[in-house]
C-alpha cells in the first residue's frame, strides 16, 4: 500500500499544529519522528534540535501553517514502507511582545522522508528545510545557532 499525500500532508499539520499552536515541547514534537534524538536538518544553516525549534516557537503568537502547492511524492521502498514529500509551508506569526510590524511571513521548504510504522502510524525518518524565505513586508528572520 502506498503512502498518500493526505497521510503525508496530515502528519504536517498534525506536526505544525503541536509546534505553533500547542506549543508543545521537545518531548512532544519527538513523538512524530522514528529517531530516538531526531533534529530538523536545514541547507545552507544550523540544524535545529527539538529543543532549539521549541524556544523558537515560544517568540510567536497566533502562529498559522499554510501548505504551500504542489507538494510532490516519491513511493522509497515498501518495506518499510517509505516516501519522500517535497513542498513549501508558510508560515506566519507575531512576534511575542512586538509591536506593529513585528510580524513573521517565511515560506519554509520542507523535504521529508516519512515512514510506516509496524503500527501504521507514518513518522518522519528524516526532516530537512531547504530554505526560509521570509516575504516582502515582514520582519526580518534568522534561525538561532545551536
Amino acid at each position: 500500500m502506498a503512502m498518500s499525500l493526505d497521510e503525508i500532508l496530515d502528519l504536517g499539520h498534525r506536526f505544525h499544529h503541536v509546534v505553533g499552536i500547542e506549543k508543545g515541547d521537545a518531548g512532544a514534537q519527538a513523538a512524530f519522528f522514528l529517531h530516538p534524538h531526531p533534529m530538523i536538518f536545514v541547507a545552507h544553516d544550523a540544524d535545529l534540535t527539538l529543543q532549539t525549534n521549541y524556544e523558537i516557537h515560544q517568540g510567536y503568537a497566533d502562529e498559522e501553517y499554510v501548505f504551500l502547492e504542489p507538494w510532490d511524492v516519491v513511493q522509497l521502498c515498501a518495506e518499510p514502507e517509505r516516501a519522500r514529500a517535497v513542498g513549501a509551508v508558510l508560515w506566519r506569526g507575531n512576534t511575542v511582545g512586538g509591536g506593529a510590524g513585528d510580524s513573521i511571513s517565511v515560506v519554509v521548504g520542507e523535504d521529508w522522508i516519512v515512514q510506516r510504522t509496524p503500527d501504521g502510524d507514518v513518522k518522519f525518518a528524516l526532516y530537512v528545510n531547504t530554505h526560509h524565505q521570509s516575504l516582502p513586508g515582514a520582519a526580518n528572520f534568522s534561525l538561532p545557532r545551536d
